[in-house]
């Protein structure tokens, strides 16, 4: 009981401290652009901020921006980390399979997203699906290398101690190498949801009609910095969100031994 409490202190203490280090930043901004210390050009005050908020707010435009990259992100992202979990535990078990095919995985994930966007925009079109599309490419492959070195590499004493006492080849991949490989698949998760966000923003720099990040583009040509920081203080708030959405499937994945550090 007095371990929980202190811990509760301990969280308490840390949440007041990180509170008080936006304020101050926030107070320092303010002053600094009211008074002209700092150039408005370059930076933006929070009073600034918020009335661009409640503007685009009020039209409906911001909701719009925030719904499409958040489609983007989500969907790029659930179907990168299904694709990348199932390609690394199945080609984890078929090596033969594996020595031929990962070369070329390899190769192409030495790509930057930022080359192939281009690419992705010529097939998918300026919408959507495009920017789904980038976000699936730079997920599938952190993920899939994560999953694959750690189901390769599970320990083979335990496999073969396994095999002894009469699993079937179905008990031991559910029983021993999906549970070993659980926190590699969580490690990638966590990786992989900020990679989603990159890879949907880049695409929507490159070719867009909305988005948060055609939102900061189109802001930053005209010269409008309250709009490029609202977007930058959504997006930071979208990857502290996300982080946590991945945080309560790790508690799943690896309930026996989840901690993370708050």
């Amino acid at each position: 009981m007095a371990a929980v409490t202190a811990l509760r202190e301990t969280a308490l203490l840390v949440n007041t401290a990180r509170g008080l280090v936006l304020l101050a930043m926030a107070l320092a901004l303010e002053v600094g652009v009211s008074r002209r210390i700092l150039d408005p050009v370059f930076f933006s005050s929070p009073s600034q901020i918020y009335t661009a908020f409640v503007t685009m707010f009020q039209s409906g435009t911001l909701q719009r921006h925030v719904w499409i990259t958040f489609y983007e992100v989500a969907l790029g992202f659930a179907t990168g980390a299904i694709l990348g979990t199932f390609c690394g535990l199945l080609l984890s078990r078929l090596r033969l399979v594996a020595r031929i095919v990962v070369p070329f995985f390899m190769m192409v994930y030495g790509l930057p997203s930022i080359v192939l966007a281009p690419l992705f925009i010529l097939w998918f079109g300026i919408g959507v699906m495009s920017k789904v599309a980038i976000s699936v490419y730079v997920i599938f492959f952190s993920v899939f290398i994560a999953v694959y070195m750690g189901a390769l590499y599970t320990d083979q004493e335990l496999i073969d101690a396994v095999r002894v006492m009469g699993a079937s080849r179905r008990q031991l991949f559910f029983k021993v190498i999906l549970p070993a490989t659980a926190p590699q698949i969580y490690a990638a998760l966590k990786l992989g949801i900020g990679l989603a966000l990159i890879g949907a923003i880049a695409g929507e720099f490159i070719a867009a009609r909305a988005g948060l990040g055609y939102m900061i583009f189109f802001a930053t040509g005209t010269l409008d910095t309250p709009t490029v920081y609202l977007g930058i203080i959504i997006l930071a708030l979208f990857s502290v969100i996300l982080q946590e959405g991945v945080n309560l499937l790790g508690r799943a994945l690896v309930r026996w031994k989840f901690y993370d550090e708050k």
